[in-house]
């Protein structure tokens, strides 16, 4: 998935994780944390293997269950010293979400009909445990871009993220007013 799909599928599952609770608000913090937590594991594995080549692959240690799972430890420890919870638990689920969106629509649909061999599509979600599949354009981000075609499902991902802009727009455009009247704040004091 690219990265505007990882950022639209989070953010509608954010906006669903809130209304489940009153409490829980989206914030200029909290949807920032999202925002950078949905693209977490291709900022780390990413540039890791195909700039410096020190891991095997651009989806293995920050893809990995095993990894967001000791983050996530760390960084709710941290959230709870902080009181700031919201921000780690957007984060990680933006994290999650990322993982989950890059399993291929093909191999999820194969294993749910019965093909076990799809599984090993999905061998970056248990890395190191097994070593990531070996995938096409896995050797540098010119690559990566370059391959860019608009087939149906990169279009979809454009339809996702169309989507998510009109459910935030729907939702009073949430951090967008914090942002500019803090903005406008810093601007007047600086005119003073």
């Amino acid at each position: 998935m690219w990265p505007w799909g990882h950022l639209a599928v989070a953010y509608l599952v954010y906006v669903v994780y809130t209304r489940f609770d009153p409490t829980r608000r989206q914030t200029a913090a909290t949807l920032t944390a999202l925002a950078v937590g949905s693209q977490f594991p291709d900022l780390i594995d990413k540039p890791f293997a195909w700039t410096f080549g020190v891991l095997p692959s651009g989806r293995s240690l920050a893809h990995s269950v095993f990894t967001l799972l000791v983050l996530t430890v760390v960084l709710h420890r941290l959230a709870v010293r902080y009181r700031r919870t919201d921000l780690s638990t957007a984060f990680m689920l933006g994290a999650f979400v990322h993982i989950l969106t890059d399993m291929s629509p093909t191999a999820v649909a194969g294993l749910l009909g019965g093909d076990l061999t799809q599984l090993q599509w999905l061998r970056f979600l248990v890395w190191p445990l097994q070593p990531p599949p070996p995938y096409a354009n896995d050797t540098s981000f010119v690559e990566q871009f370059a391959s860019l075609s608009f087939e149906p499902y990169v279009l979809f991902q454009f339809g996702l993220f169309g989507l998510a802009v009109a459910v935030w727009l729907a939702h009073g455009a949430p951090g967008f007013r914090e942002v500019t009247r803090q903005s406008k704040a810093v601007f007047t004091e600086s005119a003073d």
